[in-house]
């Protein structure tokens, strides 16, 4: 058996010699990329965890917590790299200090929101357990009277609306909302225990990025900028200006 390597290879046209059967070994390895970092920008460091609608009239950019928003990208990747970082880039000035207790909150609010999605779990399927009990004895009840009502003797408007119909369906809808609760309405809160517990192993970082708005550009002179005058203006300058104003 060939030992397998990661090289490239690519067909040469017309079947040159190099290589056998006219392929040629590339050397070059596909490297992979770097991890994709999670940026939340903030305006100030209380934004990480509220932030006011009212506050666009003053010059906010937020409607949501950076928290919030961090927690929903992380939900939407199919996958979180253990190699990703979360990086909080926080517009005012930052001191040491803050940022370590930034980091440290960060990492408090995912063990809390983490175990709020534990208990929501456990809750549903507590209500899964319960209203199993309850739908299925709605189910033997309803396809006992199903059975009833299919027999000769009841009619066949009876057998068709009520045996082969209501009953049917009064049977099955006590078994799909215990179903329902058990194995679909608790993937909300798995998938968000699976991603809380990997966001506590990412590392935190917290930077600083002064937005400052762009200085205003005065249009000036060619000669201000270092540009060789045109031939007009050097006309006007020994001649004046002309009567067209050109």
């Amino acid at each position: 058996m060939r030992p397998r390597n990661d090289a490239e290879y690519s067909r040469v046209p017309g079947g040159s010699r190099l290589g056998q059967g006219g392929y040629v070994v590339s050397l070059r390895r596909k490297m992979p990329g770097p991890p994709t970092d999670v940026v939340i920008e903030l305006d100030n460091a209380d934004e990480l965890f509220a932030a006011d609608p009212r506050g666009l009239l003053g010059g906010a950019h937020r409607i949501e917590s950076g928290m919030d928003e961090l927690v929903e990208r992380m939900l939407t990747q199919k996958d979180v790299p253990t190699d990703q970082r979360i990086v909080l880039d926080i517009a005012s000035g930052c001191t040491d200090e803050l940022a370590a207790n930034v980091v440290s909150a960060v990492r408090c609010y995912c063990e809390l929101r983490l175990r709020r999605a534990n208990r929501e779990n456990d809750l549903i399927w507590r209500q899964g357990m319960r209203s199993l009990l309850s739908g299925s004895l709605l189910f033997v009840a309803g396809i006992g009277l199903s059975y009833l009502f299919q027999r000769p003797v009841m009619g066949e408007f009876a057998n068709n609306l009520l045996g082969s119909g209501v009953f049917l369906v009064v049977a099955w809808v006590g078994l799909w909302y215990p179903l329902d609760l058990l194995f679909i309405a608790r993937e909300q809160a798995k998938r968000e225990i699976r991603v809380l517990g990997r966001m506590l192993t990412l590392p935190v970082l917290v930077r600083t990025h002064e937005r400052t708005p762009p200085d205003a550009v005065i249009p000036g002179s060619p000669a201000r900028h270092g540009l060789a005058p045109s031939l007009n203006s050097r006309f006007r300058r020994f001649r004046g200006p002309s009567k067209s104003g050109l």
